[in-house]
């Protein structure tokens, strides 16, 4: 990742998520922003930030939920959960949702 912005994003995230440990925050990513959950973050910018807030979501159970189109990596960090997600599956979740924050 060449921008600070994905780690920024999934940061928001969890500042949205603190006050009910993450019950109401749901995460998409789409395109390369499936390597923020790679166990190697070392191309990542900010990788030191993010290294500190996933665990939260891990402990959280939060569902990563992934672009059927996005590229992924190898593995991902321990205990992460993931779903992979179609773009009509996408549409429907941001429209039931009550709001929704998006990055590009």
């Amino acid at each position: 990742m060449k921008s600070h912005r994905a780690v920024e994003a999934l940061r928001i995230a969890l500042g949205l998520g603190s006050h009910n440990e993450g019950k109401d925050v749901g995460v998409i990513l789409a395109g390369r922003a499936p390597f923020l959950l790679s166990d190697e973050t070392d191309d990542i910018v900010d990788g030191e930030i993010l290294e500190k807030h996933l665990p939260v979501f891990v402990e959280w159970g939060t569902t990563f939920l992934i672009d059927s189109d996005a590229e992924i990596p190898t593995r991902y960090i321990p205990d992460c959960v993931t779903k992979t997600i179609s773009h009509n599956d996408i549409a429907h979740t941001l429209e039931a949702a009550d709001r929704a924050l998006v990055f590009l």
